[in-house]
């Protein structure tokens, strides 16, 4: 199988570069094409993906890779590099390139429904998140910073938010989700299909890329302080948020910064206004499968 392999150069550490990478996916069998993320020509290459597309980066060169695929047929692999890596937690892929090569299986893939977002300037598509409040000025502000690596990055996001939340007051916002209303104090809002999003927070905790459901996640005025002390260890419980499921979410909003992904949008003194549903048509993402010599444990049996 021939598989196209685009690449962020500077995502990870050594064993991730792009000579270790094509050794992996040669160890797996593929032939493969490459293409850099810092060069022109991936929309390009993406036009013409072969029987396998690779997106090995962090979550902004997953969701690139994601939102610019011509032929939703073609299987994805997913090689995290990053420090969040959202789009992977959500889906279960963890390891080491050369592990989840030989783990893939064109067969064994899991759907993934991006975001439609209508009612700015032209229609865009999300894979992680449109957010308004919270997680629009986390991003703006580490924007003014020098970026992390790895645990460090994740510290600090979680470190920004809780301040964030400490000084954050409720917003103009208001929310229809299939045609009835959710009227709240609300210092944030985030509408997901992952349940990952942020500095690698489960906030969505029940959330599934493979359905046809968008997942509201809210903060309010009440449960602002619940949620700064869930930063602590945010994998132990379920977070304190509102949450609610549709097909259709309206948002709109005034005053405050909101986000696509890691695109901010500027805040405006006027009402603005989104409609968030799934896209018609699902990717395939592969998933590991596991090897017939990993055997269940004996109470799995």
């Amino acid at each position: 199988m021939r598989a196209l392999l685009v690449h962020n150069p500077t995502a990870g550490t050594k064993g991730h570069d792009k000579d270790s990478i094509i050794d992996a996916l040669h160890l797996a069998d593929y032939k493969v094409d490459y293409v850099s993320t810092k060069e022109d020509g991936v929309r390009d290459a993406l036009k013409k993906a072969p029987d396998l597309v690779v997106a090995a980066g962090g979550d902004g060169t997953v969701a690139y890779v994601f939102k610019h695929m011509q032929d939703y047929s073609v299987p994805i692999g997913v090689l995290p590099l990053g420090s969040a890596n959202n789009i992977a937690r959500s889906l279960g892929i963890a390891g080491t390139p050369q592990e989840l090569a030989e783990q893939w299986h064109t067969g064994h893939v899991r759907p993934f429904n991006l975001i439609v977002v209508n009612g700015l300037k032209e229609e865009m598509l999300c894979t992680e998140a449109f957010g308004v409040g919270l997680i629009a000025t986390l991003i703006e502000r580490r924007a003014k910073g020098k970026k992390a690596d790895g645990a460090d990055d994740i510290r600090r996001g979680r470190r920004a938010l809780k301040e964030i939340l400490t000084e954050a007051e409720p917003h103009d916002v208001e929310i229809n989700i299939d045609g009835q209303p959710w009227e709240s104090d609300l210092l944030g809002v985030e509408v997901l299909t992952i349940p990952f999003t942020g500095p690698a927070l489960p906030l969505a905790h029940d959330a599934d890329p493979s359905d046809k459901l968008l997942d509201a996640v809210g903060v309010d005025r009440d449960n602002g302080e619940a949620v700064i002390d869930w930063l602590k260890s945010p994998h132990e419980s379920a977070p304190p948020v509102i949450s609610r499921q549709g097909k259709e979410i309206v948002v709109r909003w005034r005053g405050v910064e909101s986000r696509i992904d890691d695109k901010l949008v500027k805040a405006k003194a006027d009402w603005q206004e989104v409609a968030l549903s799934c896209a018609p048509e699902p990717l395939q993402i592969l998933v590991p499968a596991p090897h017939p010599a990993v055997r269940k444990s004996a109470d799995d049996k």
